[in-house]
Order: structure tokens, then sequence, then C-alpha cells
């Protein structure tokens, strides 16, 4: 994104760290940021060990061994109360965790979960196993998932396409259009087709390429291809017209 997207603001000239803040301390007893010790936002925080979000985690469940974590990560700018709400009456303290699925690719989503007290020593062996990867740990762990019942809440915003995509919800100016796709390589074995004519509310290519990822189980991300409109390479951000060709295109193997 290039810049702090705890600062970022999409709403009421509020920073996303605050309005998620908010949305915490509506559901939880005691709420508090991650971030490094040189760093004050005017609110408690656990000290972040720098080494990722699992170790936040596990710093947090030190600091508080008998608490269950309810852990947000700074860029949802679409999360709302209902789908935190949602989470924790639907939490299972049976579980070492409760978290929701990903539109995307129907992966748990771990910087939207609670975690069980239960949850500590597992994470804590996977650092000391130099494994830092969350949503790994989780889908090791007995944690139960739920389906999200607004399907954008945990849309994340990374870069300038994913902050197109999400103002345009929010302002709710998002119009319907159609579009001409092409596939090639192993998007076309996975769509089973050459190209398709698609309906698509989505703003840019970035926001289109995530709906059929998930419709289509494309394994690629996003910086892994090219992407072509009307002919021409264009930029994720690029904004979508009636009638726009539309070419992604993967890496092609061989040499």
């Amino acid at each position: 994104m290039g810049q702090n997207k705890a600062q970022l603001i999409y709403r009421d000239d509020t920073p996303e760290w605050l309005r998620l803040h908010s949305l915490l301390s509506a559901v939880c007893q005691s709420t508090f940021l991650s971030h490094p010790e040189d760093q004050d936002f005017g609110v408690p925080y656990i000290a972040d060990p720098a080494d990722g979000p699992l170790a936040a985690i596990h710093a947090a469940q030190a600091a508080h061994p008998g608490a269950r974590w309810l852990v947000l990560a700074c860029d949802l700018p679409l999360l709302d109360s209902e789908t935190l709400q949602n989470l924790v009456e639907h939490s299972n303290q049976t579980h070492h965790a409760t978290g929701y699925l990903s539109r995307i690719d129907q992966r748990i989503e771990p910087l939207c979960s609670i975690y069980e007290p239960s949850s500590r020593p597992h994470i804590e062996a996977a650092l000391k196993a130099n494994t830092f990867c969350p949503r790994s740990v989780l889908e090791s762990l007995d944690t139960h998932t739920l389906t999200l019942p607004n399907p954008h809440a945990l849309d994340n915003a990374n870069s300038p396409a994913d902050a197109l995509e999400v103002r345009s919800h929010l302002t709710q100016t998002r119009s319907k259009k159609s579009v001409q796709i092409q596939y090639f390589a192993q998007l076309r074995e996975l769509a089973q087709c050459d190209s398709e004519s698609i309906t698509t509310e989505c703003v840019t290519a970035s926001g289109l390429y995530e709906d059929l990822k998930a419709r289509y189980h494309f394994p690629h991300k996003q910086k892994q291809l090219m992407l072509a409109i009307n002919d021409d390479f264009a930029d994720w951000a690029t904004p979508l017209n009636e009638g726009d060709s539309i070419v992604y295109i993967p890496p092609v193997a061989g040499g």
C-alpha cells in the first residue's frame, strides 16, 4: 500500500486502527493493540516481537495466559459489527480456535479468529519449529470454522486497487458492467474455457480477478500475473468499463 494501513481513513475521518479498536471493544472485555515499543497510540498495547502475526499472538497469550483472544488484522476496512458478533456467538471453546473461511480460497482466515487458551502450547511449538504462518497453524489445530454472514467482510486492502474496491463498497457506487475475459495456460484449464463474457460489479481488474480466483480456484497471486485490457498492458488499479476485453496472463512453463 505504500503507507501504514492502520492509519488509513475510509470513513468518518476515523483511522482504521481506531475503528477496529471500537468494534473489538464492543465484544471484548479488554482490547489491546499490537505494535512496537517505540510507538504510542494512547491505548493499552502488547509489544509486538516483530516476528510476524503468529509471534504477536503468542506474545498476547503469554501476557494473559487464561484469556480467549479475538485477533484482528488492521487491514479489514469492510469488517462490520455483525461479523464480529457472529464470530463470538458461534465460537466453541471446546476447540483450539474459531474462525471464518475465506470467500476467495475457502481456507481459514487467521486474523479474524478467536484463539482459545488451549491453542497456546501449539503456537509455542510452531514458533520453536520456525513455523510462522498463522493460517498453517490454525489448519493443523482443532479449529471450528464458520461461513461469513457478509461475504466481503474480510476483504483486505493491500494495494491501491484494493482500496478502490473497498471505497466502491462503502460509497455504494458499484454498478454492473459486461466484460470479456480470455484465459491462457493453467487459467484456461481451470476455467475450462478459452474466453467468456462476465457481468461484474467490480471496479478494477484486481477485484474481478479475486472473484474469478474464488470461482475457479486459480492458484496465482496477482503479482505472478500480467494484465492486459483492450490489448494494452495495464495496471491492476485500472478502472473497468462496459465492454472491456481483459486478459490475465499466467507464468509460462518451459524455456
